[in-house]
């Protein structure tokens, strides 16, 4: 394993951590779950992330709206 990240806990979940497994695996751990996801999935969950983001930062509806158009 070359990289990991730990993203701090808050008053409500437990610390994240992401960290690469091989060349083409990351995996995002927090408490006891764990989800592994390929390389070749990476960029669309990435972009997905970024949007919830913006969800949380502006007008949620127009984000959530532009998500659910997307399935």
């Amino acid at each position: 394993m070359c990289a990991r990240w730990r993203i701090p806990a808050d008053e409500r979940r437990e610390e994240v951590v992401i960290a690469m497994l091989v060349r083409d695996e990351v995996a995002i751990r927090q408490g006891g779950t764990e989800v592994v996801v390929s390389r070749a999935q990476l960029t669309e969950l990435a972009d997905k992330l970024y949007f919830l983001d913006l969800a949380f930062n502006a007008d949620a509806r127009d984000v959530v709206e532009a998500l659910c158009g997307q399935e």
